[in-house]
């Protein structure tokens, strides 16, 4: 029987997580300095776009498939701009929240239609997820939100930053669930506490689950025939080593298919890989160097760009930027090196 407990304040400290509290609190407030001194919100020049413009993109991205780029490319701008709006709107981010309340979120999803494709996206997941059968070596990866995805191999089917207020749903059909690091936009809380209830693993460098706790600088662990090799990486300069990265072989022998998930690891020479990655998935705009890494320290067949449209952050420095932006520029730089890479929206099956 596992034995669980929640890590104590001293220890969740030590791992940095105020450091970005407090930075996020200091780059709050000079927004609203500068909207008390009248000199406005810094995203007051982005023209909000119509609701009927939102809607139409959202369909867009909704109806296409990641091979359909240069129109995803024209529909993800609008959306953008209406995220942008969003995060000023505390329904909104009160309705991505774990403890969010009805009537928050049915004011949330009243307003926005991209709240509305948030949740149509976990539900198109969860339904392909149950229906979907893996009989090769190859698994089936859907994108779930933010760096969340959803794994199903021929012998089970496991989360790694699953971070969605529907997650929980989740629980009765993950075999077990990986966790990089312990900011709230990469877990929900409920989810891993479901988890451990039903004795499944749950693997991360914060919650105490007797056998699966992981602040090893590296780490292996075996669950079937599931392979998960752990390594220490730094999330920012304020956050060292607070990140595990995963590496994780799916079935045994010259056919397996391997997955490195790096999470909010900013350095691309703390990836360390034991093999060839199958994919790889990195954080689109902590300052990650997806290029030096293709080229020193990630020999991964396919590099996936992640963690953009994100609804929880702050504008600005801390916003996590669009589809046009660092996600797509990654996407189209490491093409034109001669490399393989593509960029998911939530929903999509990735593989």
């Amino acid at each position: 029987m596992q034995k669980e407990s929640t890590i104590n304040r001293r220890a969740f400290i030590a791992l940095g997580a105020t450091a970005a509290t407090g930075l996020a609190k200091a780059q709050s407030l000079v927004v609203k300095r500068r909207i008390k001194k009248g000199e406005g919100n810094p995203l007051s020049d982005v023209v909000k776009p119509a609701g009927e413009e939102v809607e139409a993109a959202i369909r867009t991205l909704e109806e296409t498939t990641m091979s359909d780029e240069e129109k995803r490319a024209a529909a993800f701008p609008v959306v953008q701009r209406e995220i942008d709006h969003m995060l000023d709107d505390l329904s909104c981010k009160d309705a991505i929240r774990e403890k969010a309340s009805e009537e928050r979120v049915s004011v949330a999803l009243a307003k926005f239609p991209v709240m509305r494709w948030y949740d149509r996206a976990f539900d198109r997941v969860a339904e392909q997820v149950a229906k979907t059968k893996v009989e090769g070596d190859k698994p089936a990866i859907w994108y779930v939100y933010n760096m969340g995805i959803v794994v199903k191999t021929k012998s089970c089917t496991f989360g790694i930053d699953i971070c969605h207020r529907k997650a929980p749903r989740l629980a009765k059909v993950l075999d077990f669930i990986l966790t990089t690091h312990n900011h709230g936009d990469h877990y929900n809380s409920h989810l891993l506490q479901a988890m451990s209830a039903a004795h499944k693993p749950v693997i991360s460098n914060f919650m105490l689950v007797w056998d699966w706790y992981c602040r090893d600088m590296e780490k292996t662990f075996k669950i079937n025939d599931i392979t998960i090799h752990c390594t220490a990486a730094d999330h920012n300069k304020h956050l060292p080593w607070a990140v595990t990265t995963f590496e994780v072989v799916c079935g045994e022998g010259p056919d397996a298919y391997t997955i490195f998930h790096s999470g909010d690891c900013c350095r691309y020479d703390h990836l360390k890989p034991k093999g060839k990655p199958d994919i790889y998935f990195g954080h689109c705009a902590i300052g990650l160097d997806f290029m030096a890494a293709a080229q020193n320290t990630m020999p991964a067949k396919m590099f996936v760009p992640v963690h953009h449209q994100e609804l929880g952050h702050l504008g600005g420095k801390y916003r996590c930027v669009g589809f046009e932006d660092e996600p797509l520029k990654i996407v189209r730089s490491l093409r034109e090196a001669g490399y393989k890479a593509a960029m998911p929206v939530w929903g999509d099956r990735i593989v």
